[in-house]
């Protein structure tokens, strides 16, 4: 019996110690009418100009041969001039010509302004667009459970969930720091199809320790999911299962955003990469 008692003694000693130390190290340790183009032909209607077609009125040029007629005309006068109704010229051709050319030259105009203001909008609609793709949900409940990258940041392990994992990249190219940068951005690395704002995982995760890898150095990049965010590391270690019972929850009080929970048979502390994410949106400058 009190074997027994000093086995249990002696394994609630070691994991009360592994839980020390794992908390030690985290607190020590985120949117025209086409004009009616009225055939304005008007032709300007010259509605169709009903070129006055002149009605020819007969002339009256014949004056009977009687005599009383011609007493009566010389009595008259000696001379009288009959009125003729002048005939209205015909309209030109030239004239019909350029008024239908109008219209032609008017539709060009329209047509350009309105390609105009189509190009236009859908272009400034584009830009302001953002696109925002939808993070994994973790079933921690799972018997199979999450697959997880351990990696080293000045002493401490860390872990993030694979299907939270943008991707791994080696630092193979220069880090250009930013004017005005909050302390815990080291800058942007680019390559040819990422760009992505680079964070100093020891003065973020824990700036007690005034550590940062602007001294000790990094040589990975890890990418938060889908976003421009990436965690600097020193080492990567392993890639592990990890279940629901085998981490411990951080409480609702907790202060660390970024964290998850631990779990005390790895040694190291979960990443919460929602969190994570929040807080340095929050922190942006």
């Amino acid at each position: 019996m009190s074997a027994n008692k000093s086995g249990t003694a002696t394994g609630n000693q070691v994991d009360g110690v592994l839980q020390d130390y794992l908390d030690q190290l985290l607190v020590i340790a985120t949117e025209v009418e086409p004009l009616a183009c009225q055939p304005v032909t008007q032709r300007e209607v010259i509605k169709p100009i009903q070129a006055t077609t002149a009605q020819s009125s007969p002339s009256v040029n014949t004056v009977a041969n009687s005599p009383q007629l011609l007493d009566l005309v010389e009595t008259i006068s000696p001379e009288r001039s009959w009125p003729t109704e002048t005939l209205a010229e015909p309209m030109l051709a030239s004239t019909l010509t350029v008024s239908t050319s109008e219209p032609v030259t008017d539709v060009p105009e329209v047509q350009d302004w309105d390609e105009g203001a189509i190009a236009v909008s859908p272009v400034e609609e584009l830009e302001l667009a953002p696109q925002k793709t939808e993070m994994a949900k973790l079933n921690w409940a799972s018997s199979q459970g999450i697959e997880c990258l351990i990696f080293k940041v000045a002493g401490l392990k860390l872990a993030i969930p694979l299907p939270l994992l943008g991707g791994v990249f080696n630092v193979n190219d220069k880090v250009t720091p930013l004017f005005g940068q909050a302390k815990w951005s080291l800058g942007v690395w680019q390559s040819d199809e990422q760009k992505l704002t680079v964070v100093d995982s020891a003065q973020l995760i824990m700036p007690e320790r005034g550590k940062s890898l602007v001294d000790e150095g990094y040589s990975y990049l890890i990418q938060l999911d889908r976003a421009p965010w990436a965690l600097a590391c020193q080492e990567i270690t392993d890639t592990v299962t990890l279940v629901e019972q085998s981490i411990k929850w951080r409480g609702e009080g907790s202060k660390r955003p970024w964290l998850a929970g631990t779990v005390i048979a790895e040694m190291c502390a979960l990443i919460d990469v929602p969190g994570l994410l929040s807080l340095l949106e929050e922190n942006r400058r």
